[in-house]
């Protein structure tokens, strides 16, 4: 979807980024141009070609090694997910856990050392196996952590409430989606939210943006395909407002139309809303899933994923999977379905059935998919966080200026280059066969 220049926010998005831009144009032939005066053009001509010669020498070398995905990404799942995660997961996971079980666990666990989303984990378990004790030395901090998600989902609540009551006097439909949704589903299960989705079709998100704007929320970046809600002089999510879904295949608005047909309309929150089927919530749960691992990116809602998918097959049993694999194939997201069914599995075994355990892909295709994947995982995702640690990087998230915005056509030329399959798979090949001995074939 492209920018409405009737909007002001837009207006000064495309002024910011055609000065930022113009600022980086001159920059560069000031940069050459100085070059040339201080080398001779001759000298420079030479100079560039040698540089070109030798960013292409690693792309003639890497195209003849082998490389073989299929047998890669059995292994992902033991990088993505450590041994106590695995580990906790099955205690949560399965009906079967004893307090033996429980009891042996704990005995050697730290709690004060243990990162959130381990301590999320027992605490699920405490919480959904009331059958089960926990030492006094750990409970009342499992307690806490519960309260606070309580504490923390009941502020974004509100704000969805207030939203969504100006969206439903303006009679524009909503969805809610991810943890929001699994909220509705079960209301008395504590999740670890980082922000509630929400989901309005494509035609009315410019007005939509203009309506919660008005609602007295800071005015944020607003991307081509979502808007983060906060409050002025604060950086803590409340709302995430879509018009479609990311998915990186740009295809995402072919699930639309399903999705809100197939919601049901239901009172959420003090406002009406729409809460996607069953079927829905398992293609966005997989979805989401990807991009989460992906980007190395919210590792608490990663671990919820697999409460939500027991919970959600075990509701319906009718449940219809060629939903789910008619939205892969709309959407061109076979292989991130694939992936995280392949992902899923490896602790809920028997989950998935055959049409979703077995790729459709061509050998080809299944390459590139997997290329992209580790590409945005162990490449983009890390050029990311180290970026986001900078003065630049923090500005970037809220500044409107032509520095900034300069850095913003930096880096639409990059992706442009790393758009390239043949440079995605030189960078993989030479980061993890050459540079760390890792073997990818």
């Amino acid at each position: 979807m492209g920018v409405d220049l009737s909007s002001g926010h837009d207006k000064k998005y495309m002024r910011m980024l055609f000065w930022g831009s113009v600022l980086l144009l001159f920059l560069t032939v000031c940069f050459f141009a100085l070059l040339g005066w201080i080398l001779s053009w001759k000298v420079l001509g030479w100079v560039i070609l040698v540089m070109l010669a030798l960013l292409l020498l690693p792309l003639a070398v890497c195209a003849l090694i082998p490389f073989h995905p299929e047998d890669v990404i059995l292994t992902q799942g033991d990088e993505a997910l450590g041994d106590l995660d695995r580990r906790l997961l099955k205690l949560a996971l399965d009906e079967g856990t004893t307090q033996g079980d429980i009891d042996a666990f704990v005995k050697d666990w730290d709690i004060e050392a243990a990162p959130i989303r381990s301590v999320m984990l027992v605490a699920y378990i405490m919480k959904t196996r009331p059958d089960l004790e926990f030492p006094a030395t750990i409970s009342p901090r499992l307690k806490g952590v519960l309260s606070f998600c309580r504490f923390q989902n009941l502020k974004r609540e509100a704000h969805l409430s207030k939203v969504g009551k100006a969206l439903n006097k303006e009679g524009i439909p909503f969805a809610i989606l991810k943890g929001g949704a699994m909220k509705v589903y079960r209301p008395d299960f504590p999740r670890w939210m980082n922000d509630i989705d929400i989901i309005v079709p494509e035609s009315f998100y410019r007005r939509v943006v203009d309506i919660v704007m008005a609602l007295g929320y800071d005015k944020p970046m607003v991307t081509d395909h979502s808007v983060d809600l906060h409050l002025p002089g604060s950086d803590e999510g409340l709302l995430d407002i879509h018009d479609r879904l990311e998915m990186f295949t740009g295809k995402e608005e072919a699930f639309n139309d399903g999705l809100f047909v197939r919601s049901q309309e239901v009172p959420m929150f003090s406002v009406t809303g729409l809460l996607p089927s069953p079927e829905d919530m398992v293609f966005i749960a997989l979805v989401n899933l990807y991009k989460n691992l992906a980007k190395n990116q919210t590792p608490e809602s990663s671990l919820t994923t697999f409460f939500d998918m027991k919970y959600l097959i075990a509701r319906k049993p009718d449940f219809d999977w060629s939903i789910v694999k008619d939205s892969a194939k709309k959407t061109g997201t076979e292989f991130q379905i694939y992936y995280s069914v392949v992902f899923l599995s490896s602790i809920i075994p028997d989950a998935f059935p055959p049409m979703l355990t077995e790729s459709d892909l061509s050998d080809k295709e299944f390459e590139n998919q997997f290329v992209d994947f580790l590409f945005k995982r162990d490449v983009l995702s890390k050029a990311r966080d180290s970026f986001s640690q900078t003065s630049v990087g923090a500005s970037f998230q809220k500044d409107y200026n032509p520095i900034v915005f300069m850095w913003v056509g930096l880096v639409s030329l990059l992706k442009r280059v790393f758009s390239i399959r043949a440079v995605k798979k030189t960078l993989l090949i030479l980061r993890y066969r050459l540079l760390s001995n890792v073997n990818l074939s």
